[in-house]
This record gives C-alpha cells, sequence and structure tokens, in this order.
C-alpha cells in the first residue's frame, strides 16, 4: 500500500523513489512485523488465559511437559495477523503472487484455528478430524498448482550477451519456461516439465511442508527458530531468483515478479522473531495449528513460486527429519510391531534419550543454519 501511495510521488519529492526498492521494503515488512507483535502480543496471551484458550497436553508424552498443560494457545493468531498488516503496507499488492500467498495464509489459518479450537472446546487433543485438515491443506495446494501450471508465465532462463555498440555484457531472456518446470539442484541445463503433474507435485509440496512444521511444533521455540532459519534462506532465494543480473550470473531460473516475494518473507521473519520472544522456554504461548498448519504451508508456496522446490529438502532438513521419524515410526511398527526410535516425532527421541528440551532446540537451530547454509551454497555450484 505505501508503494501504490508514495512511490507515484516520487518526481515530486526524490525521497519516496526508495519505496521501488525491494531491500527497503523488506526490512520495513520485518521490523513492521516485529514491533506488531511487541505491541499486541502480550494483551492477545492475557486475553487467551482469560478466555481458558490452554494447551491440551496429551499423557502419552515426555512427562516434563505435563507442566505446560494450560498455558495459552492459539499463539499464531498473532503471527498471521502481523504478517498480514505488514505484507499490506509494504508489499505490491497488485503482484498475484503476494495475493496467493495471503489468501493461502488465510485459508491454511482456517483449518489451524479450527482444530485449536475444537480441542479447547472438547479439552482433548483430537481436534479437527484429519481428513478436513487435509481438505484444506489441498485446495491451497491445488489453487497454487492450477496457477502456476495454467497461467503463470514469469519463468525464464537467462543468459549473459555482449553489447557491441556499448562494449558490456547484458542480461538477455534466452527463452520462457512453463511455471511447470522442476529445476534439479547442481545443474544448469538439466530440468523437466512436469506438465499437468505439476499440480498434484504442488500440492505435495504444500501438504508436506504444512504437516512438517505442524509435527515440529513440539517444544518451547523449536519450530518457529526453525521457521527463522528457513525464511531468511528463502528470502536470499526469493531476492536472486527475482534479480535478472544474479539469476543469469548463478544460472538459475529468473522469476520476474519473484523479487516480490521477499518482502513477505520478511514479514514472517520479522513476526517469527516477535513471538520467538515469548515462545522461548519457558514459553507463555503455543503457536498452535492456527500458525503451524498456514506458516508451513507458505513455506511450500514460497519454494514452488521460486522454482525451488527440491532445495526444500535441504534448508528445511530438520522439518523433513521430523516428518519422517513420524512416518518411518508409523510404517515400522505396523510391519513389524517395533519402535526405531523412542518416540516420535525425532525431538522427543531425543528427549526420551536424556538431552534437555533447550539442548534439543537449540542443538537443531543449529542443524537448521548448516541446512539453510549448504542450500544457499547450491546456488554457485551449477
Amino acid at each position: 500500500m505505501l508503494y501504490q501511495i508514495f512511490y507515484p510521488l516520487r518526481e515530486s519529492f526524490f525521497g519516496f523513489n526508495i519505496f521501488r526498492y525491494i531491500t527497503f521494503r523488506t526490512a520495513g515488512a520485518v521490523a513492521t512485523a516485529l514491533i506488531l507483535v511487541f505491541m499486541f502480543a502480550p494483551n492477545i496471551i492475557e486475553k487467551l488465559k482469560k478466555l481458558n484458550f490452554g494447551q491440551i497436553v496429551r499423557d502419552d508424552g515426555p512427562e516434563s511437559h505435563l507442566v505446560k498443560t494450560g498455558t495459552p494457545t492459539m499463539g499464531g493468531l498473532f503471527i498471521i495477523g502481523s504478517v498480514l498488516i505488514s505484507v499490506l503496507l509494504w508489499g505490491k499488492l497488485d503482484n498475484i503472487k503476494i495475493i496467493l500467498l495471503t489468501v493461502s495464509l488465510i485459508i491454511l489459518s482456517i483449518a489451524g484455528f479450527l482444530d485449536d479450537f475444537l480441542k479447547i472446546k472438547y479439552k482433548n487433543s483430537k481436534g479437527l478430524s484429519g481428513k478436513y485438515k487435509i481438505f484444506f491443506q489441498i485446495f491451497v495446494g491445488a489453487i497454487i498448482g492450477i496457477y502456476l501450471y495454467y497461467f503463470d508465465k514469469s519463468t525464464f532462463l537467462m543468459s549473459f550477451e555482449l553489447n557491441q555498440l556499448a562494449g558490456i555484457f547484458e542480461t538477455v531472456k534466452v527463452a520462457q519456461v512453463p511455471s511447470s518446470t522442476l529445476f534439479l539442484p547442481f545443474f544448469d541445463t538439466f530440468y523437466i516439465d512436469l506438465k499437468i503433474f505439476y499440480i498434484p507435485f504442488a500440492i505435495f509440496v504444500v501438504v508436506s511442508m504444512s504437516n512438517a512444521v505442524n509435527l515440529t511444533d513440539g517444544l518451547d521455540g523449536l519450530a518457529i527458530g526453525l521457521l527463522i532459519i528457513m525464511s531468511v534462506a528463502l528470502a536470499v532465494l526469493c531476492y536472486v531468483s527475482g534479480n535478472s543480473l544474479v539469476a543469469t550470473y548463478l544460472k538459475i531460473p529468473f522469476i520476474s515478479d519473484a523479487g516480490e516475494v521477499t518482502v513477505f518473507v520478511g514479514a514472517l521473519i520479522g513476526a517469527g522473531l516477535g513471538f520467538l520472544w515469548f515462545n522461548a522456554h519457558p514459553s507463555q504461548v503455543f503457536m498452535g495449528d492456527v500458525g503451524s498448519l498456514s506458516l508451513g504451508g507458505v513455506l511450500g508456496i514460497i519454494a514452488l513460486f521460486i522454482k525451488h522446490e527440491l532445495l526444500l529438502v535441504i534448508i528445511g532438513a530438520v522439518y523433513v527429519a521430523e516428518a519422517f521419524s513420524v512416518v518411518i515410526q508409523v510404517f515400522y511398527y505396523k510391519m513389524f510391531k517395533k519402535r526405531i526410535f523412542k518416540m516420535a516425532p525425532l525431538h522427543h527421541h531425543f528427549e526420551k534419550s536424556g538431552w534437555k528440551e533447550t539442548q534439543v532446540v537449540f542443538r537443531f537451530y543449529i542443524l537448521g543454519i548448516i541446512a539453510a547454509i549448504i542450500g544457499i551454497a547450491t546456488l554457485k555450484i551449477r
């Protein structure tokens, strides 16, 4: 909104020209979301306490978690609210990717809200039926997949070409490729157009990331801290993918409208940092499914938009490991009536192995940072 208001006035006052820079507006989005969380979180937490919107802790989990019973949940509400307001202020509201991210965030947060509300209402950990949560996730994934397959025309392969008159190299669009194309890390010329199969692939990415973040949200500060780390990596990927010069140099696809997504990711980082202030051990508030389902989903969507879907496995390695630990545990138990892990997801396995909660969280942070660095480093290995 600020861009639409002030940038057209740049000829009257040159200072307004700063609104054209994605870096400036991203910094504004980070700061705004952070400040909004700091401003409103304390009052919202108190309201949640008065409404008895407390966390229902499963009795089959680690015994150390029983003391968390009653801690206010649904803190994801002020993450979502802060992100939406920040993006509204600093984003280009005519950018279709910003619009789709915003709508997706709202839809998935509705599913998460219903899940949290039903848990609180009936005082159990069941919440919204799994089939309904999957429906919301598939619906959002299908929207994104259909948009990218049928409508998006923003993906280009680039190269440098010598301008004989100016005597300099310029970036040139070599070819527009379908947005249903899957680019493989480490390769600059090897890619696959999934065609119509990109739609189920997009659904898989959104559903997987949404549930992976949800499964990881079991320790104070764990899910949101990893989300901040991953968002920083995604911000870098968004910026370089949307910059024709850098994308050409790195030999990655140029996504003509991806730079603006950096502003959205900046809002995620700011809101995440603010929430971590209150969610760090001992937590004053939990994110709830309203936060984890929606935030995980948009991480997947961002990767789809910038054509770095497969890098999710690297930069989101901790989330992936958490999700796979559950899949492996369930499969192995059904097949052999034995458990591989002491408890799933993976963070509970380490708790059962004697690690303190804070040890698990900070060690997972370290692994998340390493994974993010490796993911970004792959851009240069082509």
